[in-house]
């Protein structure tokens, strides 16, 4: 795939992070439930670690500027920073296909961040912030996290399958 494709793909993920992160999902101080993670994990899977890095970061920077929701807080963007190394870490291989090795590949890395990223960064992230009693926000964002798990696991293999050979023909460029 040559340059100025990668370059306008990402754009494009960019674009449609903060869409589905700042405007089309649902948010509260404690929990925020959207599928903003579709772009920034199709990004890993089509262009690699350098750029679904990029993507998750400057989503998240563009997206706070944009359409703040409070104060700007940057440990919101270190955790998007490793959310997106992780998916281009795990997901992105030169020959695309759905079969065990992507699927297993796929539920570690959506337990690495709904686990460790979501469910533990970013609630100290919001505990900091809001001074909140974390007895109150820590079992409520552990539900969350035990819902979006499944729900992105099933959400990425279903798209990909809907999308298996446009992806192959589009990674193989």
């Amino acid at each position: 795939m040559n340059k100025s494709k990668r370059i306008l793909l990402c754009a494009l993920f960019i674009a449609s992070t903060i869409v589905l992160g700042r405007i089309l999902s649902i948010r509260t101080n404690i929990i925020t439930i959207g599928f903003s993670f579709v772009p920034i994990m199709l990004g890993a899977i089509i262009l690699g670690p350098k750029y679904s890095t990029f993507i998750a970061t400057v989503s998240d920077i563009i997206g706070a500027l944009l359409f703040p929701t409070g104060s700007y807080f940057f440990g919101f963007t270190i955790t998007a920073f490793f959310t997106g190394l992780t998916y281009g870490l795990l997901l992105y291989r030169k020959n695309f296909r759905i079969d065990k090795g992507f699927i297993i590949r796929l539920i570690i890395s959506t337990i690495i961040v709904t686990g460790i990223l979501n469910g533990l960064l970013n609630t100290i992230w919001i505990i900091i912030i809001n001074k909140s009693a974390s007895n109150i926000i820590i079992p409520i964002r552990i539900l969350k996290q035990l819902i979006m798990a499944p729900i992105k696991v099933i959400t990425i293999i279903s798209l990909c399958k809907i999308l298996e050979e446009r992806l192959k023909k589009l990674i193989n460029d």
